[in-house]
């Protein structure tokens, strides 16, 4: 494989490797496109309430996990542990 053909994460903490996944042919993003049109089109008949509903029990997820999310977070974007806490626990506040 060459360069081109696949993406690298690497820590910005210190420059090592996470891992390299392949870079994403057009099939594939065709077919991501059209799964998220689907996912749309089922969302948007949802009423305002269901979509409340589906959104409210997503938040205690974060909260249960804000450690690996926080984790995650730090070594992806090199954003110090605390921080990525908060992070993870504001998105839980968003969704609730």
């Amino acid at each position: 494989m060459t360069n081109k053909d696949v993406y690298a994460v690497v820590d910005p903490a210190d420059g090592e490797l996470v891992k390299v996944y392949p870079t994403a042919t057009d099939e594939a993003v065709d077919g991501a496109l059209d799964t998220a049109a689907r996912a749309y089109a089922q969302w948007s008949r949802q009423t305002v309430a269901q979509r409340a509903r589906l959104l409210s029990s997503v938040a205690p997820l974060h909260d249960e996990r804000s450690g690996p999310l926080a984790e995650i977070i730090h070594r992806e974007m090199g954003k110090p542990l605390d921080q990525a806490v908060a992070e993870a626990e504001f998105s839980a506040s968003t969704y609730r």
